[in-house]
């Protein structure tokens, strides 16, 4: 399930989780030599640990190249296979979108109905209509369950029931809010519509039309040969991911997929074989692009009508070198030369706990994220994330790739932090603490 800083970084982080280019639009060098130059780029992010999962790169849906980094189980060294599953996170929007498109064109119902047809009892329901749960307007929370809640399989009408239990957002419709949990309470209702289970829903509507033999809607309950298990970078290396069971944000969260798997629903999608409606839902300007990161999970589809290039990624890894990765790739596809990333270099001696608790504080990014800071373990963390010290004073996010400085005032208190994500700057005052 997306941590709560996760979801609410993304407004400062969108620099990173969107590319700021098109994608590819000259000649492509051959497949070997793009094959060359991603393992050239990729070398020193695999020696640092920081990438775990699938790539798939294709032009005009012909795969040109595919690589496996990492392991799907770091305890175990098993390593990445092309039939490794990854939970795919928020990339399972666009299926339960697609599937009430489709739903939407039969005329199973209407976009301004209110879920009060289906869920008489959830508050506000007269209110609610289908096109706010689809365009995130509903007002229901993003978060059904806490972390610490969602580690056993629930059913969607209990995922509904504990949304009902808590208080809205927002007015519906008055406004944006992401909502996992709206989601959630779309997917019950296409079940009620259709009489059958999400998990059939998919294998109908999208898995068996579009071949994807590897892609299923799953639990912790069920046996899935090729589940990966997610890591995390902490104090002192990688750790395990908290556990969780997705089912806590079915169709918003819940699908585990392969990169050829995605590969084959980026191509139905942008091709009309799963209908005109999803096509033109979810072709925006030329371009496709699904995004999603879910406890540990990391996962990504690009998709450029023009050049025809198309970037797949899922791993079980969440640093910030996927992404990087994502940047880089349009550039790598017409043959120009990229350097790798240079690591920073992290500081060889710890902090003392002295010098980590002066920066221990509550602190205030400009879209309203507020960073908790405390020192644990050596090292600094805000709110889940881990900040090492590097050599030159600052610290260092494996999570995103920003650098973070503590500025002190004149009477030497910390005052503010300065997040530094590709040349941006943005400060977070000090809050409280």
């Amino acid at each position: 399930m997306t941590k709560p800083l996760l979801t609410r970084i993304l407004a400062f982080a969108f620099l990173i989780l969107n590319p700021a280019r098109p994608l590819g639009s000259a000649e492509s060098p051959d497949a070997a030599g793009l094959g060359r130059a991603i393992d050239d780029y990729v070398r020193p992010l695999i020696e640092a640990r920081h990438l775990s999962g699938q790539l798939l790169v294709a032009r005009h849906g012909e795969i040109l190249v595919e690589r496996q980094f990492g392991w799907a189980d770091w305890e175990l060294h098993a390593p990445v296979t092309p039939e490794t599953r990854f939970c795919i996170a928020s990339v399972t929007k666009p299926m339960t979108g697609t599937i009430t498109i489709q739903m939407l064109a039969e005329k199973k119902f209407a976009m301004r109905d209110s879920i009060a047809r289906w869920l008489p009892d959830f508050p506000e329901a007269n209110r609610i209509t289908i096109e706010h749960l689809m365009r995130h307007r509903s007002g229901i929370r993003h978060e059904v369950m806490p972390d610490s809640e969602a580690t056993r399989p629930v059913t969607s009408a209990q995922v509904v029931a504990r949304a009902a239990r808590n208080p809205l957002d927002h007015e519906p419709g008055a406004r944006g809010g992401y909502s996992s949990g709206g989601f959630s309470v779309l997917t019950r209702i296409l079940e009620l519509v259709s009489g059958k289970s999400y998990p059939e829903l998919l294998d109908e509507r999208i898995f068996r039309p579009l071949g994807m033999t590897h892609s299923t809607n799953n639990d912790r309950r069920a046996l899935l040969p090729g589940r990966s298990v997610p890591v995390m970078p902490g104090a002192h290396g990688l750790e395990n991911a908290e556990y969780q069971d997705f089912s806590a944000i079915i169709g918003a969260g819940s699908v585990w997929s392969t990169a050829r798997d995605l590969h084959r629903f980026v191509q139905g999608v942008a091709s009309g074989k799963l209908g005109p409606g999803p096509r033109y839902s979810y072709v925006r300007n030329g371009r496709i692009d699904f995004n999603g990161i879910s406890g540990g999970f990391r996962a990504f589809c690009d998709w450029d009508s023009a050049s025809g290039l198309e970037v797949i990624f899922v791993g079980n890894l969440h640093t910030g070198a996927p992404d990087l990765l994502r940047r880089v790739m349009p550039q790598l596809a017409t043959g120009e030369k990229i350097a790798p990333h240079p690591m920073p270099a992290l500081r060889t001696t710890p902090l003392s706990e002295q010098e980590l608790k002066r920066i221990e504080a509550t602190y205030q990014l400009g879209n309203g994220t507020r960073l908790v800071i405390r020192a644990r373990d050596g090292v600094l963390w805000a709110n889940d994330w881990v900040l090492l010290p590097m050599a030159d004073g600052g610290f260092f996010s494996p999570r995103d790739y920003g650098k973070v400085r503590a500025v002190a005032g004149a009477d030497g208190r910390i005052e503010r932090l300065d997040w530094e994500q590709r040349g941006q700057t943005y400060p977070a005052p000090r809050v409280a603490g």
